[in-house]
């Protein structure tokens, strides 16, 4: 039972006596508290004990369906817990009930139970897919596009396909060069005339003074009936094109292609045009067969 909050950090069990006890003593009980198999888990990085589990401490949110993360591909698993251990902690719950301060702190261990970090087994770890050195990177395969066998190897142009470091940023620059780009230019559409071009006489309708009444320099004001539009749309064209050099476009291409080949995800093919036809589906069908692209289980 740990109580991991902005204002204090001691097991709840310890709560009543926090007053009495020094902070070193307090820490040393929340890191043997949180300990398993010899290692601590006190931590904002996963730990490994006994070379069996991996442990994510609940202040470490990580998604571990990404392939990036450390629980990629592991099973989740509940730790064993003993008699003893469990006879403690039913002695803290007790003793958290008599010493606890305040009800702030009952709500707050309620949702401390709730979440006490993850375990991950490490016995079905999948072996680490380590980058391909790039003098082979660039001896690329060729695939057939009906048959889906290979039509011989091609050596790439380092300057291409040979980009390092990736620049994200030249990335980022470039998509969103090309989404303004589809953007393009949009007529308003809407447009109102303006004094100067609704229709109507420029002659003073009447006197300045003497009639007790607002002074009137013509009959287009945008108050009265049959005047202009305040403010009104004006039917400009917005464009929203963005300018970028032509030779940063081409560097964002070369990052593009040298980050697919060194993720193993470009694939070349000889020719489209020998399977017989340019039906949708048959060519949907040919992509998901040559490398699982397209399709709801595809990429």
């Amino acid at each position: 039972m740990i109580s991991i909050g902005a204002r204090r950090l001691v097991p709840a069990a310890m709560r009543g006596k926090a007053s009495s006890m020094s902070i070193g003593s307090q820490l040393k009980n929340c890191t043997s508290a949180l300990s398993f198999n010899g290692h601590h888990n006190f931590s904002t990085n996963p730990q490994q004990g006994g070379g069996e589990v991996i442990f994510m401490p609940p202040n470490l949110r990580i998604d571990y369906r990404s392939s990036a993360s450390p629980f990629a591909g592991l099973e989740k698993i509940t730790p064993a817990v003993s008699e003893s251990e469990s006879q403690e902690d039913e002695v803290q719950e007790l003793g958290s009930d008599d010493l606890s301060i305040d009800s702030q702190d009952d709500d707050e261990d309620d949702y401390e139970d709730e979440d006490e970090g993850t375990y991950y087994s490490l016995s079905n770890q999948p072996e680490p897919i380590y980058v391909i050195p790039l003098h082979q990177r660039l001896n690329a395969q060729v695939i057939d596009f009906a048959s889906n066998d290979e039509a011989g190897t091609i050596h790439l142009s380092e300057d291409v396909f040979g980009q390092e470091p990736i620049r994200t940023d030249i990335l980022h620059r470039c998509v969103v060069y090309q989404r303004n780009k589809r953007r393009g230019k949009r007529n308003g559409g809407a447009k109102t005339k303006t004094i100067g071009e609704v229709s109507g006489s420029g002659k003073k309708m009447r006197n300045q003074k003497g009639g007790g009444v607002a002074r009137a320099g013509h009959k287009r004001p945008a108050h009265w009936k049959g005047g202009a539009k305040a403010h009104g749309p004006k039917g400009s064209v917005q464009n929203y094109e963005t300018k970028l050099n032509k030779k940063v476009r081409k560097l964002g291409l070369k990052m593009a292609l040298s980050q697919k080949l060194k993720e193993g995800n470009l694939i070349l093919v000889n020719t489209f045009s020998n399977i017989g036809t340019y039906k949708t589906k048959i060519i949907a069908q040919t992509l998901h067969n040559l490398a699982g692209i397209g399709g709801k289980d595809g990429t």
